[in-house]
């Protein structure tokens, strides 16, 4: 008897110390950020609580949206491959998508590590087919592919028949149908006029979400470990931040980058600097408060005893081109709109500072399954961020790339570690990332740089031939198959 309790007092403590082990995971993805508004390159921007996850862990200079718009770029994230990917042939927000368990393994790859999972706000994984094509409610879709806990908010509601978390809060306080008012005449008269929300920030989406996480964060058991997606809707557009964050900044005194030239508007591409400096105040009001956001989502792990192991990921689907080039919003190659800040930051494990190696933003999945101990579904091209972000290399691949397009020839594009080339419909793009920063002078045209064009140009077709699923994969002939079981009798 006394054996029998001291091995299941062994046990019990075993799987406790394997408890404490794991890091809690926490990922924020923010909608629609530009690279060229965070604190740590933007001494404009205020994001204290991003400031210090900046600090405490590892920036990530050169990472790219698998796909410049939202959809993709997400469901990117959960399968681990491309856009161009055999089952995943999504290469914008009006594909039709569905995700399939086999085919989206992120969670479950976390769950069977032995995590609670979950994801609060916009999932936006589908289009087409819903799930009760095939199931029964909501929660059994979410079950299937790995999730124990869902709230998925889609964004601000702009129809009094929205159904989601964030829709119930306004019909308690009464104030859904002024917010789908409100909503629903900002994307008709246009969804960049900076505009204070009708709502307070207690009542905003983006706060009512992280309040839900904060609740989830308090209501788990401390003895096993969690991984949240908490995916904000800010500071994508409508441009309305809340009460002060719609005034905190002056447009007078910020600062506009130098692609945002008054050039463009004899093109007519751009509003002048006065609008879009408005523009800037109340994208920046929004940025603040994700930031907020934030720092309670710190508070609740710091409370609940975790925070000094989490394994932080913060970063965003895409980005937004506030002007650059004379463009509003995302959907192209530009910096503003295909770069993404990333954020890692795991206390003792990884190493503070800046890496220029270029990555993908669907790299967070693998990265949190090499730190929790779980084994990656096999086929994924999605690369672990460990070995650069704890010193062990300088890089995981050769380039990064990115995808878009809704007619032949689809638009790629790649960025190596100093040079970023791109083709659209019409041309091919060549821009020296490293004296070049804003793209200003683009070389595909240049004689003196065709060498260089051409070597970009083969960079893309060798990452193609390399990132296709290939279903023949491992297959051997018949001839090998009989001999390699002839050779298994013998050995009997």
């Amino acid at each position: 008897m006394k054996n029998t309790l001291l091995a299941l007092s062994l046990i019990l403590i075993s799987n406790t110390l394997l408890g404490q082990e794991k890091p809690d995971v926490l990922v924020i993805i923010a909608d629609q950020w530009s690279p060229r508004y965070t604190s740590w390159d933007n001494p404009e921007v205020r994001t204290p609580n991003l400031d210090r996850i900046a600090r405490e862990g590892m920036i990530f200079d050169a990472c790219y949206t698998t796909s410049p718009v939202c959809m993709p770029a997400r469901v990117s994230l959960l399968t681990g491959l491309y856009p161009h990917n055999a089952g995943h042939d999504l290469w914008g927000n009006g594909a039709q998508y569905y995700p399939k368990a086999e085919n989206v393994p992120m969670f479950h790859d976390i769950k069977n590590a032995g995590f609670t999972t979950a994801q609060i706000g916009k999932t936006h994984w589908t289009a087409g087919p819903a799930w009760h094509d095939e199931f029964k409610n909501s929660g059994a879709f979410f079950k299937s592919l790995g999730l124990d806990h869902v709230e998925d908010i889609s964004g601000p509601p702009d129809s009094t028949n929205a159904r989601d978390a964030y829709a119930d809060h306004l019909k308690k306080k009464g104030l859904l149908e002024k917010v789908a008012n409100d909503l629903h005449d900002r994307y008709i008269k246009g969804e960049m006029e900076p505009r204070a929300s009708v709502v307070g920030p207690e009542d905003y989406h983006d706060v009512v979400t992280s309040n839900l996480a904060v609740d989830f964060i308090r209501a788990q058991p401390k003895d096993k470990p969690l991984c949240l997606v908490v995916s904000l809707h800010s500071p994508h557009p409508p441009l309305d931040a809340p009460g002060d964050y719609a005034t905190m900044y002056d447009p007078e005194k910020l600062t506009l980058p130098g692609n945002v030239a008054e050039k463009y508007l004899r093109e007519g591409r751009a509003m002048n600097h006065a609008s879009t400096r408005r523009m800037l105040a109340n994208y920046l009001g929004k940025l603040t408060l994700v930031d907020d956001c934030v720092g309670r989502l710190a508070e609740a792990l710091k409370a609940r005893g975790t925070w000094d192991k989490t394994l932080v990921c913060v970063t965003a689907d895409h980005g937004e081109m506030m002007g650059g080039h004379g463009y509003l919003t995302k959907g192209r190659f530009y910096e503003e709109a295909v770069r993404v800040p990333l954020l890692v930051r795991w206390p003792g494990q990884v190493k503070t500072g800046r890496s220029k190696a270029p990555v993908q933003m669907m790299d967070v999945y693998p990265t949190i399954v090499e730190a929790v101990g779980g084994e990656l579904s096999p086929g994924r091209f999605a690369k672990s961020l460990l070995p650069i972000a704890k010193g062990e290399k300088e890089s995981v691949r050769p380039i990064a790339i990115s995808e878009i397009g809704d007619r032949a020839p689809l638009r790629m594009m790649a960025r190596d570690s100093r040079y970023k080339y791109w083709a659209d419909e019409q041309r091919e793009f060549l821009f020296d990332l490293q004296t070049d920063p804003l793209e200003m002078t683009d070389l595909s045209e240049k004689p003196e740089h065709l060498e260089t064009l051409n070597k970009m140009r083969e960079k893309l077709l060798t990452h193609l031939r390399s990132s296709q699923v290939n279903l023949s994969a491992g297959y051997k002939p018949k001839v090998q198959r009989m001999r390699e079981a002839e050779e298994k009798k013998k050995a009997r």
